[in-house]
């Protein structure tokens, strides 16, 4: 059974958004899951090796990328392989990798179906993570198609600063990676941003002080 700790993991969850944690704990012995550790540079899945289970990462931070591009990094919480779920594909959409020591909780085709099938709120709360997962991506398409390196690092920026437009970044190699450039390139836009008064920055976090000027 999982301990209380990882079990308010799982129940933070957009999946299980509104439950409380007895209720998570049921559904998932009812439904069945598998919980799996994982060492550093382990990779999770790749596009010729995964399976069709969908996984919330419990413990430590999974990197996921897509070729040379890293896409995003996963923490306590955040959920993965729902693109493989249904589906007959024989790839998988990425490779991830354990930057850090991790755990995972994995629930498979059959679990998930069965949680859909005896929870309504497990079920709204599934709909509603694809809704949000197909803007995000959306959202990623968007950046990474506009033409400059200055729109791409624009574009990047309005789309992840909080809410009080701070925005930290892990190194300046993998932001350029994201955003498909040069490091070069990414160090003379943000030149260029803070020159114009638009941002400030401090090593590795960076303020949006113009946001209306990004659009």
């Amino acid at each position: 059974m999982i301990n209380d700790t990882l079990l308010g993991v799982v129940a933070r969850t957009p999946l299980f958004c509104g439950m409380d944690t007895g209720a998570v704990s049921a559904l998932l012995e009812a439904a069945g899951y598998t919980e799996r550790a994982y060492s550093k540079g382990d990779v999770i899945y790749s596009p010729t090796n995964f399976r069709r289970e969908l996984g919330i990462v419990l413990t430590g931070a999974v990197t996921v990328t897509k070729g040379p591009l890293t896409v995003s990094e996963l923490r306590p919480g955040e959920l993965f392989g729902a693109a493989a779920l249904f589906t007959d594909g024989a790839r998988y959409v990425a490779t991830l990798t354990v930057r850090e020591k991790c755990s995972v909780l994995f629930l498979t085709q059959g679990s998930v179906t069965a949680l859909l099938d005896r929870d309504s709120a497990f079920r709204a709360n599934y709909i509603s993570y694809l809704a949000q997962r197909i803007r995000f991506l959306s959202a990623k398409v968007d950046a990474l198609s506009v033409g400059s390196g200055g729109d791409k690092l624009s574009s990047y920026i309005l789309q992840n600063a909080d809410g009080d437009s701070q925005l930290t970044v892990r190194s300046m190699t993998e932001l350029a990676s994201r955003l498909g450039i040069g490091r070069a390139s990414l160090y003379r836009e943000l030149t260029k941003l803070k020159t114009a008064g638009i941002i400030t920055q401090n090593g590795k976090n960076i303020t949006l002080l113009k946001p209306e000027l990004l659009k």
